[in-house]
């Protein structure tokens, strides 16, 4: 299973120093730029705080080849484990439930016997398994001694860290009638974040996440956060691009163009990253406008997130802001060509959802023109990645401004207006979780996922719906709309025929109500 290093320790620091040509007249200039943004990374590396024992109990999951008879890769492996590893073989076929984490694995068979282990290989495919951390295919490894000798080093104290921090009172997940999102879940590749639909309630383990930050990428509403690197640090580390070509990269890439003597040309100043998977749209329009260029990613695929801008700025500049490149060399032709893009230097607002900042940067381009459609991206092959936009439309045959939709939306993209009883709607700040369309009890709204509309009635809100303001027949007070009223008239109208009062009530306030009925 790939793991993502969560820091990298070179000879030299900073990070990203070693893609430097020191003949480049500018090398001092741009160590001293890697320099301040090293001690910016640095402000925010976590300590261990987490520990767990791992003994030398070691499960081998398997099949057998006929009714009892044990592989012969098994048993070979066996033998070479046991002089270290009590062994248990579990049979994959009597395996009816696998649960616990790394250290303090337990498994239940079909008979009721329960196994406690520390660690698991497996002689057979299941992906599910692989997704624990401590869980090993043998096929990842090239051969039975390299696999030992994992299992060996892990033997012993395992410390880690709380990676991932959550808000739940911004999640579009948490204690939600209808599941609408759990996409966190859907990209993580471990157990890092898993979901429990009976509570509707996300469940972390910090023991199996990797760190790759492909759960905070994706988050339609910032309540996720990379604690190694938190949005506020990354853009504190993108106001040091300003007018740079940046060439980005992970740290895995970074150490592997450092093994091979690979050094950039001087047009560009690396960027290099944990992960490239924290990065949202935001953060990576942040990075292009900041710079003033294409972004130059270092990488076999564009991730969803990117090939989204790329659909944003080909429609209003006619060309790519996110460029991947595979070979080092290419770089001295790429320089010379790199698109420039018009530089914005608004600051993110990181205590909201990220999407209202990204509104302000695509007005900036937009400003008074119509560009047309940036389509969403969906179906990603890399990390089940998609990035949707899109509007609501609503009957206003069927709205009865009950408002129902106005309370299921956590990113105040849907609101409404007490000075003239109208619903309004506000696409930039849209996530499309679809929660507003489930919770209308009319069945009066309709949800489009095709992507931005590039033009500046996008970024304002608009009326979706409107209704005549209903008056208390006793006091005269506003306490309901027209719609809503008849709405109930219809439905208990007939019921409460034969009762003035319980048909009066229908069309009092809540204090006059009461009265009405105690014939106060």
């Amino acid at each position: 299973m790939l793991e993502y290093p969560i820091n990298i320790v070179v000879e030299s620091l900073p990070l990203g120093n070693l893609l430097l040509d020191k003949a480049d007249k500018n090398y001092s200039e741009k160590l001293a730029t890697l320099n301040q943004i090293q001690e910016i990374t640095d402000d925010f590396v976590l300590e261990n705080s987490k520990e767990v024992k791992v003994s030398p109990k070691l499960a081998i999951i398997y099949i057998k080849e006929t009714r009892d008879v044990i592989p012969q890769v098994v048993q070979d492996f066996i033998e070479l484990a046991q002089d270290v590893f009590e062994v248990f073989l579990l049979d994959l076929e009597f395996l009816e439930n696998f649960s616990g984490y790394f250290g303090a694995f337990n498994a239940r068979l079909k008979n009721g016997e329960m196994v406690g282990f520390a660690q698991a290989v497996l002689f057979v495919e299941e992906e599910e398994l692989l997704r624990f951390k401590g869980v090993y295919s043998v096929a990842e490894f090239k051969t039975p001694e390299v696999l030992l000798e994992k299992l060996k080093k892990n033997i012993g104290i395992y410390a880690y860290k709380d990676l991932i921090s959550y808000q739940d009172n911004i999640c579009q997940y948490h204690h939600r009638r209808e599941k609408h999102c759990a996409r966190c879940v859907d990209v993580c590749p471990t157990f890092g974040v898993s979901n429990e639909d009976n509570l509707m309630e996300l469940i972390f383990s910090p023991i199996d996440c990797i760190g790759c930050g492909a759960c905070v990428g994706v988050c339609p509403t910032n309540c996720l956060e990379y604690e190694e690197l938190p949005k506020e640090g990354l853009g504190e580390i993108i106001e040091q691009y300003k007018g740079q070509k940046v060439f980005l990269c992970d740290t895995q890439n970074y150490e592997a163009l450092v093994s091979q003597n690979k050094v950039l040309p001087p047009d560009f100043l690396p960027l290099v990253l944990s992960n490239l998977l924290i990065l949202n749209e935001n953060d990576l329009l942040s990075i292009v406008q900041t710079s003033g260029y294409a972004v130059v990613v270092y990488t076999q695929h564009l991730s969803a997130t990117m090939k989204f801008l790329n659909n944003i700025t080909q429609q209003i500049y006619k060309q790519d802001s996110i460029v991947a490149v595979q070979q080092v060399e290419s770089l001295a032709q790429i320089a010379f060509k790199l698109p420039q893009i018009e530089p914005y230097f608004y600051k993110n607002r990181y205590n909201k959802p990220y999407r209202e900042s990204f509104a302000q940067r695509l007005q900036y381009m937009v400003k008074e023109k119509d560009y047309g459609l940036a389509k969403s991206v969906s179906n990603s092959h890399l990390h089940k990645e998609s990035v949707f936009y899109g509007e609501i439309k609503v009957d206003t045959q069927k709205c009865t401004l009950c408002l129902s939709c106005v309370g299921a939306c956590n990113v105040n993209a849907i609101f409404a207006r007490s000075d003239d009883f109208s619903l309004r709607f506000n696409a930039s700040l849209c996530t499309t979780c679809g929660y507003c369309v489930t919770s209308c009890p009319e069945d009066a709204m309709d949800l489009g996922k095709e992507g931005i509309a590039l033009k500046p009635e996008w970024f304002k809100s608009k009326e979706l719906a409107k209704d005549e303001p209903f008056l208390c027949v006793e006091c005269g007070e506003i306490f309901s709309t027209k719609k809503s009223i008849d709405k109930v008239m219809s439905m208990l109208g007939e019921s409460f025929a034969n009762d003035s009062k319980k048909l009066k009530t229908i069309q009092c306030c809540p204090d006059c109500k009461v009265r009405v009925m105690l014939n106060v």
